[in-house]
């Protein structure tokens, strides 16, 4: 058969029904993830802690991500040698039945041990792109990729609104686990009814090498440099989820703000960089099929720098939503940019493996960066914190630029 569509159509048969079932079941999860995700430190009052709850809540989530770092890499390589739906399914699957059992917790402790549970099947999202990169035609990843997180980060956005309205209806709060958990079982019931795959595994048995194999990724030329901008760009956008809403309050109060209108602009903030992100993927989409990832790479870290320069001297809440908004706008296609060119550079078959690894680093960035303001703000402030961020993805823009033109030589 001659080349052009009716080719790919034959290598990629499932790609167009996969490109409808991923967006909705993306929807479904997130909404169920984040419906309860933000009222972590509520349940973990409402267990009975009263003092150094911040100390408490963050511990909590340090170690939540520590073991997602952990056991990302661990999943990839059995996604390369068994299959990349099986892993979506473990993760969707996975995260809803431990959210079954977190109503139980009775203590703490308990809560935080069924929390760590969740972080063993971490990475939904993640998970179903690797799946999607490696079953779509080449020319349309980047639009499919993109629908399938617009889905993602709408439910992402909604989950904290209809939590709000549906906590009032506990009488013990982390009982709102139990919706969740049907949420996340719903969209991983879509992923295992509708969603197909070309497996494309891996030679040789499945082996535990989680050092070894991060040691043979990083002597492939870029990988390295793609994983260090992934951990930069990931500290600002969901690490720096957390540090945005301290630094709203700390504007607000130094206005003498009321406690309703602090959760009002936190609220805002936060709803302005998933609404930029929502409204720019789609174009982002259609860029990279066009232009290609490693060019979109680079724009998006040029906006991660400049929507983060005003941080270092705004001091009012309409500007910091502003500056959320722009940043969700000229960013939003990094996380794409980024799996599809690890994608390109990885070595054949290894594909979920790299993208897993670049995961576990996201991970560690966002239990790290909330750490790592809450050790510097009180000494030198958050804009200062802002300032080293700044400085951190500026630098890694460079070294990457420097790379591409050193191999082009």
């Amino acid at each position: 058969m001659s080349s052009g569509i009716p080719d790919y159509e034959q290598r990629y048969p499932h790609w167009r029904r996969n490109r409808l079932v991923f967006p909705l079941a993306n929807l479904v999860c997130g909404l169920g993830f984040n419906l309860a995700w933000p009222f972590v430190p509520l349940m973990v009052r409402g267990l009975g802690v009263r003092e150094n709850l911040e100390t408490w809540v963050g511990n909590m989530l340090m170690v939540f991500y520590i073991v997602s770092f952990a056991v990302s890499p661990l999943w990839g390589g059995i996604a390369d040698h068994y299959g990349r739906k099986l892993m979506v399914l473990r993760a969707m699957l996975g995260i809803g039945i431990s959210m079954l059992l977190i109503p139980f917790a009775g203590t703490p402790l308990m809560f935080a041990l069924l929390l760590m549970l969740i972080a063993v099947f971490n990475g939904f999202t993640p998970a179903g792109v690797s799946l999607l990169v490696a079953n779509t035609p080449p020319h349309r990843i980047g639009s499919v990729v993109a629908l399938a997180q617009t889905g993602g980060l709408i439910g992402h956005a909604l989950g904290p609104a209809l939590g709000a309205m549906l906590i009032a209806l506990f009488d013990q709060q982390h009982r709102i686990f139990w919706v969740s958990a049907a949420l996340m079982l719903s969209g991983g019931t879509l992923v295992a009814l509708f969603v197909g795959e070309v497996k494309q595994l891996a030679a040789g048995p499945w082996r535990v090498r989680w050092i070894g194999g991060l040691r043979d990724l990083l002597a492939v030329p870029r990988i390295g440099l793609l994983y260090l901008l992934g951990f930069l760009f990931m500290i600002m956008w969901f690490g720096g989820v957390t540090v945005i809403t301290v630094f709203m309050i700390q504007i607000m109060e130094a206005r003498g703000a009321s406690a309703a209108e602090e959760a009002f602009w936190v609220g805002a903030a936060a709803m302005a960089m998933a609404a930029g992100t929502v409204i720019a993927l789609p174009f982002w989409g259609r860029a990279l099929d066009r232009t290609g990832p490693a060019r979109v790479l680079v724009y998006a870290s040029i906006a991660t720098v400049v929507t983060h320069l005003p941080l270092l001297f705004i001091d009012t809440p309409l500007q910091v939503v502003i500056t959320r908004a722009a940043f969700g706008l000229g960013a939003a296609a990094m996380p794409t940019a980024l799996v599809q060119l690890i994608r390109i550079h990885a070595p054949p078959g290894t594909d979920a493996r790299a993208i897993s690894y670049s995961t576990a680093f996201q991970f560690f960035a966002m239990g790290i960066a909330p750490f790592a303001a809450g050790l510097i703000g009180p000494v030198l402030g958050l804009r200062f914190y802002f300032a080293l961020t700044i400085l951190g993805m500026a630098g890694g823009l460079v070294l990457w630029l420097r790379a591409v033109r050193a191999e082009a030589r």
